[in-house]
């Protein structure tokens, strides 16, 4: 280096190409964030699928969710943890549907059935789970176990009584529309078991231990019962493999 000479930097030139790159970038941000917080992408409607027992109303309660909200700043994540705490849900799937909708898919825990507590009535599902409770009997199309109540036990509890978890058993082996038929199980007598068919038509299936083999014989009687020409008083099935039909006189 020359004496008298000093070094100054170099200053850092930004090319045309790269200004005009960063103010795209710049520009698409704002346009992404503007149209993202528009109106437009507002939740106006919420379309609720897969519920047959849980009303549209609840599911969207339960959901969290609330109209006006900005259908991106929604945490989809955070509304599907939500929703399966509640015991009534086993899954949920939640979409967003733009412009304005969230699309909520539930699997509900099926209720077999309902029994009579020390405060009202308990809804039994799967492994006499309790789903839910009702100060009086509700318009849920499940059958009413009577002949036993049970005490001090609330929602997200078990019951832990084997004649009931046989009941639920058998229940859930039966098809959709047979269980939609049973108003009552009265297992007051273990030896002397008996469903009440929707009609009204007494079925008498004898012994609870041997109730898991009777599903067959429910099944097929459902089917009678349906296509009786006459009034049917009683069918008794407390014999294996076979059962009669008594006519109402």
């Amino acid at each position: 280096m020359e004496e008298g000479k000093v070094d100054t930097p170099k200053k850092k030139v930004i090319s045309h190409k790269v200004l005009v790159t960063l103010m795209s970038v710049l520009i698409l941000f704002l346009v992404v964030i503007t149209i993202a917080l528009s109106p437009v992408f507002v939740l106006k409607h919420v379309k609720v699928s897969g519920n047959y027992y849980i009303s549209e109303e609840e599911v969207c309660r339960i959901s969290g969710v609330n109209m006006g909200e900005n259908l991106f700043q929604l945490k989809i994540d955070d509304i599907m943890q939500t929703m399966v705490k509640d015991i009534r849900i086993e899954r949920a799937i939640v979409r967003r549907a733009f412009p304005s909708t969230l699309e909520i898919q539930v699997v509900e825990r099926v209720p077999l059935a309902m029994i009579k507590c020390d405060y009202g009535f308990l809804e039994l599902g799967r492994g006499g789970v309790i789903l839910d409770a009702h100060r009086t009997l509700t318009d849920i199309p499940v059958p009413i176990i009577s002949g036993v109540s049970v005490s001090s036990l609330f929602v997200g509890d078990t019951v832990e009584n084997a004649n009931i978890n046989a009941v639920l058993n058998f229940l859930d082996k039966l098809h959709h529309e047979t269980t939609g038929n049973i108003s009552e199980i009265n297992i007051a007598d273990t030896d002397n078991v008996t469903i009440y068919m929707r009609g009204p038509v007494q079925l008498k299936l004898g012994n609870l231990d041997s109730i898991d083999s009777k599903q067959q014989i429910t099944e097929s009687v459902n089917k009678e019962i349906k296509q009786a020409k006459y009034p049917i008083d009683y069918i008794d099935a407390r014999f294996d493999g076979s059962y009669s039909i008594k006519f109402k006189e």
